[in-house]
């Protein structure tokens, strides 16, 4: 019976080794991974707001704070032409060692294990969304700061880069269902004009923000008009005005005009872009970006 016991302990041992210390190590990677994912979002938010700051440090960070023991590794690989960062977290030991101690496994020749997990996420501006039917010249989206409250209406100007006066700060844009226009930055878009306003329902488009296709270029005229469009920018609608809708709260800027109020905002998001009815990445940064876990 005591040579049975000796030779089935063994048997015994290793069973436990495999059932605590695999435990141990698939809750040790299940933490490092929601600490590379915590960590591989913040810093793409960082990038995306324009400032990427210490990638190494928010990784460290994270990776600890999402750790049982508040200690793990972490680094970060920022790939900003492809608008990617990677970050690796790995177990740390308060004596600065990067394995994990085994429970059983010395018994079976193996003391220690190596843990690691891997979280990659991107951020990207629209390139191509379905959008509310109307576009602003870019040279309004540039000279107006951050959070300034203004109107854009047909009357608005602004004074483009090369020192031209571009007219009419709001057009219709050719509808491809009601209230919604299709908008892709690889060709250029139609236009209404003299239309009085879509059939929407601006209950549910005021005080939210929208995407706004900004033109960089106009051509044609009436019906033929066309926009080149730049990019899309973060706008919050606060009111509305149009022939059979106008503001209710009329002011010099608009007295029975046709256009929109509200004020460009900074847009970090990780909502689906589908959310948003965008359907491609890859256009020029703006002020509307989206984040999401690549890998």
């Amino acid at each position: 019976m005591a040579i049975i016991t000796a030779l089935s302990m063994v048997v015994l041992l290793g069973c436990a080794a495999m059932v605590i210390d695999a435990g141990s190590i698939y809750f040790e990677r299940t933490q490092l991974q929601t600490g590379a994912d915590a960590a591989a979002l913040a810093i793409a938010q960082n990038c995306a707001a324009g400032n990427c700051g210490d990638p190494n440090a928010t990784a460290t960070a994270l990776a600890g704070q999402n750790n049982h023991t508040s200690s793990a590794s972490g680094t970060a690989t920022l790939d900003l032409a492809a608008n990617t960062v990677t970050v690796n977290t790995g177990t740390l030991t308060a004596a600065g060692q990067h394995v994990l101690t085994n429970t059983f496994g010395a018994i079976l020749g193996i003391p220690t294990s190596t843990v690691t997990a891997r979280a990659t996420a991107s951020w990207g501006s629209p390139a191509a969304a379905t959008v509310f039917p109307f576009t602003t010249p870019r040279c309004i989206y540039d000279q107006t700061p951050p959070g300034q409250v203004l109107w854009i209406t047909t009357t608005s100007s602004c004074t483009d880069a090369s020192g031209n006066v571009v007219p009419g700060g709001f057009g219709w844009l050719d509808q491809s269902s009601p209230c919604a226009a299709v908008v892709d930055l690889t060709a250029e878009v139609g236009s209404q004009p003299g239309k009085s306003g879509p059939p929407c329902n601006m209950s549910t488009i005021v005080n939210t923000t929208i995407l706004i296709p900004v033109y960089a270029v106009a051509s044609g005229q009436g019906t033929n008009a066309t926009y080149s469009i730049s990019g899309f920018a973060a706008f919050h609608v606060t009111d509305w005005s149009w022939p059979g809708s106008y503001t209710q709260s009329p002011s010099a800027a608009c007295d029975k005009c046709t256009g929109i109020r509200g004020y460009f905002s900074q847009l970090v998001t990780l909502d689906s872009a589908r959310h948003w009815s965008v359907t491609r990445l890859g256009g020029p940064a703006l002020n509307a970006s989206f984040v999401s876990l690549s890998q």
